[in-house]
């Protein structure tokens, strides 16, 4: 699902999983979305669609409940989120000038992305 070998993820120390039978552990639906967005193998939204497929076939009630998880998994990691604990942080942190300077940054808006990427591809000379 993730795109990575159980070896790798059985060596993580931060593993917030429950123990089923001897030597398996069950993740919950936000933390493969927390190791799919470490590891950036797999789109997260395929992840979250595998979820999806996964608990959808045990039952409509175990979806529901995979659903909201996904939800409020991706309500929590936006980019918005993450300018507002930064911005929190940054009011902890730093003096008024310092936070005035990052709200200014944050505020301007970002350049748009090319439609179109073009390089130089060197062409290799006949003999």
């Amino acid at each position: 699902m993730l795109g990575v070998s159980a070896s790798t993820l059985s060596r993580r120390d931060d593993l917030a999983g429950e123990a089923r039978g001897e030597r398996d552990v069950v993740l919950a639906p936000g933390e493969v979305l927390r190791l799919g967005a470490i590891y950036r193998k797999r789109s997260l939204n395929d992840v979250a669609q595998a979820l999806l497929d996964l608990a959808e076939r045990a039952d409509q009630q175990e979806r529901r409940i995979v659903e909201a998880e996904l939800e409020a998994y991706f309500a929590g990691n936006t980019l918005a989120d993450e300018r507002q604990e930064l911005l929190r942080r940054a009011r902890r942190l730093l003096d008024q000038e310092g936070v005035a300077e990052l709200e200014a940054i944050l505020a301007r808006a970002a350049d748009p992305l090319p439609d179109m990427i073009e390089g130089y591809l060197p062409i290799a000379e006949e003999d």
